[in-house]
């Protein structure tokens, strides 16, 4: 769902640290997840979890809290972590979920409800569902360029795609074969791409102050880096950190199937957005 825009009631402006104050102990699950990613819309982090699932070591990474979203429709709070738990886990039992920062307080406000206790903490239920976790933060140091993504990904209700069209693949909102064309007729608007970087500025507050407040010291990915790296090296960087014995053989290592859906038209919007700014301004 990197690029589908969901959102919780009241993520933004009505939720204070003292409504996700822990009251409990946290649904239990029977087995720890061993990694997270910790992402925000149109980063880049479908990439990742592409490159991830190919190296068949770090489990079967997705976003499987989307569902979360709409929260009446989670009732047995343990029976869907455990789902998750089994859906997340590779052959050699490792498992691995991504969790975009909108997603935390549905997340919080569904462990709350099982819980008795107070505390108080920042998404406390979720630090402690995952305090046996390693993470990943993975982040795009150009905000515009992710806010001018997410527009156009509503604009087009196009999230991915695929170099060829016979190449399937998990991710949703999938264009299967890559035309530059594809966006033609989507409509540029300052308003909206404004909205969506005060959007990631306040999605990476949530994350960056969620880590430090619970002492949680993730392995930080850079998109732009990444993509500058033009391989899957950083894998052996993510093997490091959640302790496993993973080297990426270069000349054996499955190619990606997903392509860049950035083109001309995200670099025109970039410009244009750039000179409203400067209009706006005067």
């Amino acid at each position: 769902m990197d690029g589908e825009i969901a959102s919780c009631p009241g993520f933004w402006g009505s939720v204070s640290c003292v409504d996700l104050q822990l009251r409990g102990p946290t649904a239990c699950v029977d087995e720890v997840i061993d990694l997270v990613l910790a992402a925000t819309q149109r980063c880049g982090s479908t990439m990742i979890l592409e490159d991830m699932r190919n190296a068949h070591v770090f489990g079967v990474p997705e976003e499987y809290f989307i569902p979360w979203y709409k929260s009446e429709k989670i009732v047995h709070i343990e029976r869907e972590l455990n789902s998750i738990v089994r859906k997340s886990k590779g052959a050699n039992g490792f498992s691995s979920v991504k969790i975009m920062a909108d997603q935390l307080q549905c997340i919080e406000r569904k462990l709350i409800e099982s819980s008795a206790i107070n505390a108080t903490q920042f998404l406390p239920n979720v630090a402690e569902l995952f305090k046996n976790s390693k993470w990943i933060y993975v982040k795009r140091n150009d905000t515009l360029r992710q806010a001018i993504s997410r527009h156009m990904s509503t604009e087009t209700k196009v999230n991915h795609a695929t170099q060829n069209k016979d190449d399937n693949h998990f991710a949703g909102n999938l264009l299967q074969g890559y035309s530059s064309s594809y966006n033609r007729d989507a409509r540029y608007d300052f308003q909206k791409i404004k909205r969506h970087c005060q959007n990631i500025v306040l999605e990476n507050i949530v994350w960056s102050n969620f880590f430090s407040v619970n002492s949680i010291h993730p392995l930080i990915l850079s998109y732009e880096d990444l993509c500058a790296q033009g391989n899957c090296d950083y894998l052996n960087l993510i093997s490091r950190h959640v302790g496993i014995d993973f080297a990426v053989e270069k000349d054996s290592f499955p190619r990606r199937r997903m392509v860049k859906l950035s083109n001309n038209k995200n670099d025109e919007w970039y410009f244009q957005f750039l000179a409203d700014i400067v209009k706006m301004n005067k």
